[in-house]
């Protein structure tokens, strides 16, 4: 798991775990852990201009 500090949006690449595709840091190569990945899936949304549906 990756144990970086930050996380921007542009550093996060997807690869294939098995048949799993998982959202990857670029500089450290290491898969992103649960709060990484939820930080970056809002950081997403955010940037597509949805709103999130988790929110309510």
């Amino acid at each position: 798991m990756c144990d970086c500090s930050k996380v921007h949006l542009f550093e996060v690449e997807f690869k294939l775990d098995g048949m799993t595709v998982v959202p990857t840091h670029k500089n450290c190569g290491f898969a992103l852990n649960e709060k990484q990945a939820e930080k970056f899936q809002k950081e997403l949304v955010k940037s597509w201009g949805f709103e999130d549906e988790n929110e309510e």
